[in-house]
Formats: C-alpha cells, sequence, structure tokens
C-alpha cells in the first residue's frame, strides 16, 4: 500500500536510508507509524532506523525526504607510531608534536645519557567495525604495523617496544627510527679557524654560519643564529633560530625537517616538513611532505614553493602581484627514489638468498665435518652479512611502504590560505594548473573530480 506514496534511496555504501515521498497522501487513507516501520522493514532495513521520527511523518510535522535510518561507518585501527621520550622525561606522542618547537629554546634541548629510555613502540590498533543499515557489519581497516629498528648507538628490548641509547649524546628523531649522535659544537660564528665541518655526529653552531663555509652531518644540525648562503646538509633534521638569507645561492638539505624563523631567497630540499614561523621569501623550496608557514606574518611571496602533501600559510602572494608558484602533490625526484629502493631491494634479496644458500652449505659441512679456520671465519662473515642484508631487505621496503602512502594521498594534498591569496599566484597539482587572478580569503584550493577548486574555510 505504501509503494504508492513512498520509496527509500540508500546510499553508495548502504550507511543511510532516506525516505522520500512520490506522491501526496490521500486524504481518507490512514498511515500509522507501524505502516511506515513495517514499509522500511520491508525493504530490509533493519539497523539505526530513527524511530522518533514515525510520529512527526505521520502527524506531517516534517515533510520528506527525510532521512530514515543511519548506519555506524567502521572506524579504521591507528598505526603503530614511535613515541620519542625527550631527556626531560616528557613525552611526545609522535615526531609531529616537533613541529611546534619554541625555536628559541630548540638548542637548549638536553643531552640523553648512556641506558636512557628515549622512546617507545605504540601498537597499532585493529579499530571498531561499523554496521549498515541492512544489519551488515562493516569491518574496519586495520592500523599498519612497523618493525621498530634500531638507530645509531641504541639498543631495543628484549620485547621488541622500548628503545634506549647506548652512548650520552644527541636524539636525533625521524619517523620510525632514533638515533643517538655525539655533538660537536662550536660556541659562537662559524669562522676560518674552524672551517667547514663534515661530522658522523649532530652540530650545534651557537652564533651565525656566513656564507661560503659548509656543514655536513650525519644527525642534526643547529643553529643558533642566521644562515647565509651556506651549504647544510643533514641525515637529521635542521634547526636555525634566527633565519637564511640564501642569495639565491648555498643549499640547506635534509633528510627530516627544517625548523627556521623565515626564509630570503634560500634553496631548500627536505624529506620531511618545512616549518617557518615568519616569511618564505624569493625562495625555492621542495618538501616531500608538507610546508608551514602560519605564525607571525605567515607569507609566501615568490619563488617556486613544492609540497608532496600541503601547504599552509596566512598569506600567498602579495597586493604587488608578485608572481608565486606552488606546486602539490609527488615529485618527479620522488618517483625516482621508488626506482632506487626497488632495485636496491630486488639486489639485497637477490644477495640474502645467494648468502643463504652458502651459509647453509657451509652448516651441511660442519655437521659432517669440522670447517677448516678459513672456513669458520667465512661461515661467521657470512651470517653477520645476512644480518645487515636482512636489515638493508627491510628498510627498503619501509621506505618503498612510505612512497606508496605519499603516492595514495597525492589527491589528498591541498593549499590552505588563513587570510589572502594574490593574483599572479600559479597553482600546480600534478598536471593540472590553475592561476590565481583574484584576491581570495580564507580559502581552501583541492583537486575536486580532475579540476582545481577554491572552496572558503
Amino acid at each position: 500500500m505504501l509503494d504508492e506514496y513512498f520509496e527509500i534511496q540508500l546510499d553508495n555504501d548502504k550507511l543511510k536510508a532516506t525516505l522520500l515521498q512520490k506522491v501526496r497522501i490521500n486524504e481518507k487513507s490512514v498511515i500509522t507509524e507501524t505502516d511506515i516501520l513495517g514499509f522500511i522493514m520491508e525493504h530490509g532495513i533493519v539497523f539505526g532506523i530513527k524511530k522518533e521520527l514515525l510520529t512527526k511523518i505521520v502527524a506531517n510535522e516534517i515533510t520528506c525526504p527525510v532521512v530514515i535510518a543511519e548506519g555506524l561507518s567502521p572506524i579504521n585501527g591507528k598505526d603503530a607510531i614511535l613515541k620519542p621520550v625527550l631527556p626531560n622525561n616528557n613525552e611526545i606522542k609522535s615526531v609531529e608534536d616537533l613541529h611546534n618547537v619554541d625555536l628559541k629554546q630548540v638548542i637548549n634541548i638536553p643531552s640523553v645519557t648512556h641506558g636512557q629510555l628515549i622512546g617507545k613502540k605504540i601498537t597499532a590498533t585493529s579499530g571498531t567495525a561499523g554496521m549498515n543499515v541492512f544489519g551488515e557489519e562493516l569491518l574496519p581497516k586495520p592500523g599498519k604495523d612497523f618493525r621498530l629498528r634500531v638507530g645509531k648507538n641504541t639498543r631495543i628490548d628484549d620485547e621488541g617496544l622500548r628503545l634506549f641509547s647506548m652512548i650520552d649524546g644527541q636524539m636525533s628523531i625521524e619517523n620510525k627510527v632514533i638515533h643517538v649522535y655525539p655533538v660537536f659544537e662550536v660556541n659562537g660564528d662559524l669562522d676560518l679557524k674552524i672551517g667547514n665541518i663534515s661530522f658522523i655526529g649532530s652540530v650545534t653552531i651557537r652564533g651565525n654560519v656566513p656564507a661560503g663555509f659548509e656543514i655536513k652531518s650525519k644527525g642534526d644540525i643547529k643553529i643558533h643564529g642566521t644562515v647565509e648562503n651556506a651549504i647544510l646538509i643533514s641525515e637529521g633534521s635542521i634547526f636555525v633560530s634566527t633565519g637564511i638569507v640564501g642569495q639565491g645561492k648555498g643549499l640547506i638539505k635534509a633528510k627530516g625537517d627544517l625548523h627556521t624563523s623565515f626564509i630570503n631567497q634560500g634553496i631548500v630540499e627536505v624529506e620531511g616538513d618545512v616549518h617557518v614561523t615568519q616569511s618564505i621569501l624569493h625562495s625555492k623550496i621542495t618538501a616531500n611532505g608538507s610546508i608551514f608557514c602560519q605564525k607571525g606574518k605567515g607569507n609566501i611571496v615568490g619563488g617556486d614553493i613544492s609540497a608532496g602533501k600541503r601547504i599552509m600559510a596566512k598569506e600567498v602572494g602579495n597586493a604587488h602581484n608578485t608572481r608565486t608558484t606552488l606546486y602539490l602533490g609527488v615529485q618527479q625526484e620522488i618517483m625516482e627514489k621508488e626506482k632506487v629502493y626497488t632495485n636496491n631491494l630486488k639486489k639485497a634479496e637477490d644477495d640474502l638468498n645467494k648468502l643463504t644458500i652458502l651459509l647453509e652449505k657451509l652448516t651441511e659441512k660442519e655437521i659432517k665435518s669440522s670447517l677448516s679456520t678459513t672456513e669458520k671465519i667465512t661461515k661467521l662473515r657470512v651470517r653477520n652479512t645476512i644480518n645487515s642484508t636482512t636489515e638493508l631487505v627491510l628498510e627498503a621496503k619501509e621506505k618503498l611502504e612510505e612512497l606508496e602512502d605519499l603516492f595514495s594521498s597525492e589527491e589528498e594534498s591541498f593549499v590552505i590560505v588563513e587570510q589572502q591569496i594574490y593574483p599572479n599566484v600559479d597553482l600546480h597539482f600534478g598536471k593540472y594548473r590553475r592561476k590565481i587572478i583574484t584576491v581570495f580569503k580564507s580559502v581552501k584550493v583541492h583537486i575536486n573530480n580532475g579540476e582545481i577548486v577554491v572552496t572558503h574555510v
């Protein structure tokens, strides 16, 4: 009977059922709450029915269409994370918490000591199941796990969940590994008496780094003052308290993040994120992660700014319509890295296979007859090489997984401008391009159905 008056429309996920009214109900027809409930259940809908709406529908207090039933979306599990434990025993949830570091204090992070707890692995969660309006269980996506790896000068406990320092030194925090490096410190400006620095640990300069100097570090580089058009290359993160004045020369390159107050005519390449508290002016910035310029003036003016994930600023461009170019998404360099890691993985797996066969032969011979001194040494070397090669295999797999996540999130890349984005700002999302020709205020720029769209936030 009710089929002539109503129909039910479902969304694609079967999480929402909407009651539509096809024609007006005949005044002579008497429809009860039980009738409508029965009509809904006849369509197989048994979960999340909003029974409190039935009375209102019968009394014509609400009109159709109306969402009459809603399911529960599954809650996906959380990925496993490495939670660093800072030397003052304050735990932080992940390396993301370092994004809010006060640059004036960052140089003063105390060193860790031998045997100190420096990190904990928080295991992945399985998530919570949901249910659609038909009462069918919706399974969640479990969180991704990772194997806690030993960093430089660290050790893992027997359970594989806690990380300890093996030396007195400085923590260098990456996404899924923590290193501890010895520290090379300069109590003032870098000058000709000291010269260029290449150090296996972390480097701290309690002054400025003038033009023409070069610092290479296996750990973090921390500068109290200003960096001019110098070369800083770090396998950790780089922190510059005052700012970077590149004059279109020099290079700031890090495998981790860059934290600084401002960048003027700088050239920056980081595998992590870039955090700037004031301004980015006429610079060339490439970050595999995100670029944040939201504190203080928070403006990006001129230059080429490239981020794999997102760019967030108070202002982009200026009232003089200075040409500013933003690139979002996976860059060619990252795609080349995928090829390198794929080749490294194949070679390491081939080497591991050959080494395993050689170890098996030596073990079989040892069982049947004793090994010579040379063969015993060879066996020991093979075992050590297998261990190191296994580490290379696991590391290559983890890097490829990280890149896969980056590729899958390319369509989720966006730009958020809290105040104004000005004309003559070029936006590139992969093969898509859009030039801003008018002032927009408080906007999000992203890809939608193959088109760059600007929406207010």
